[in-house]
């Protein structure tokens, strides 16, 4: 999307967490985000500008092959989830709210169809933009924008609203690609949730790009979610200009990690048994617009976007990012994956 990239990037991870071996795997249009099937050597990528989702066969050495055509997604198509039983691929589009369910080969993961999602609907009508709890910027109205899928243990699929506030728990008509709402979670209004870190016990906790927060979904005995409490991602008062972007778990899921773009931080949070995450500190992203980023035992990759690199963050005994190990070069990196072959 006006970036300087040519496509996705393959590295290796050595010894040292350093990221080696940095190539070219594949060169397509506007790859904003990629999954790679749970069993097959299959990586999928949105076509954020070109509005496609496409298959690709991971080589021995990294590189890409086309798996058939693109098939067609929706405006900006920004994020996929791969079912855990490799069924399903689930597209989320920010330009148009669509929520898309793509049928996979069960022995190739090629895309086979696709079944379309029912659009969202607004939760909250009449309230004037005055109100929101955080503002907005100029380049997002309050329209459907969705922006996430999360896949569930029970096999319900999330996806996440950023336009509209909302969370939407889908199940599968039966073993079919379509999606039957089954509930919904509201947010407050204004907050712009945006991606969301799934624990080991069931709770999900969502970032909110405008309002720069955590938030903390739970179960309820009858699968139903709902929020259970939120905390500003930073100490500091929320600054003009900055927007929530992805957040994880670290491997102990005793820590939460956010990047936050604007202010280019990587926030930290101390995971609280029962409550609400609490803001343990906070470090310079190490360059500017940090969307995404992945952190894997005592390292985190932050994919900065406007400034072509990755960094690579050493982490220390407290889980805070500490040294920059390495910057490497790489084309407004959008998100930062692992794979394997």
């Amino acid at each position: 999307m006006g970036g300087h990239g040519s496509g996705i990037l393959h590295a290796e991870i050595d010894e040292n967490g350093c990221l080696t071996q940095v190539a070219l795997a594949a060169t397509t249009p506007s790859p904003s985000f990629v999954a790679q099937h749970p069993s097959l050597p299959v990586l999928y990528a949105v076509g954020e500008k070109e509005e496609t989702l496409r298959a690709f066969r991971i080589g021995a050495d990294g590189g890409l092959t086309p798996l058939g055509g693109p098939a067609a997604a929706g405006a900006a198509a920004c994020h996929v989830a791969i079912d855990p039983d490799g069924r399903f691929a689930v597209v989320a589009c920010w330009g148009s709210g669509e929520v898309l369910v793509y049928a996979l080969d069960a022995a190739t993961g090629a895309i086979t169809g696709r079944t379309d999602a029912a659009p969202a609907r607004a939760p909250y009508a009449g309230v004037p933009e005055s109100d929101m709890v955080a503002p907005r910027p100029d380049y997002a109205p309050r329209m459907s924008r969705a922006h996430y899928a999360q896949f569930l243990p029970d096999g319900r699929v999330l996806t996440i609203d950023l336009g509209f506030d909302l969370a939407r728990v889908w199940r599968f008509a039966s073993a079919s690609a379509t999606l039957v709402l089954d509930h919904e979670v509201v947010f407050p209004y204004g907050v712009g949730p945006r991606h969301v870190a799934a624990a080991a016990d069931g709770r999900l906790y969502v970032s909110c790009e405008y309002a720069v927060a955590v938030f903390v979904l739970t179960p309820g005995a009858d699968g139903r979610y709902a929020i259970a409490g939120s905390s500003p991602l930073r100490a500091a008062p929320r600054e003009a200009g900055e927007y929530a972007a992805h957040l994880s778990l670290s491997d102990d899921e005793s820590l939460l990690y956010a990047t936050v773009r604007g202010s280019n931080i990587v926030a930290v949070l101390a995971v609280v048994e029962g409550g609400a995450p609490q803001p343990l500190g906070e470090v310079p992203s190490g360059a500017d617009w940090p969307r995404h980023h992945y952190a894997r035992g005592d390292r985190l990759y932050v994919a900065n976007q406007l400034s072509d690199e990755v960094t690579v963050f050493a982490l220390g005994a407290d889980g805070v990012p500490g040294e920059i190990l390495q910057r490497v070069p790489a084309g407004s990196p959008t998100a930062v994956v692992p794979t394997s072959r």
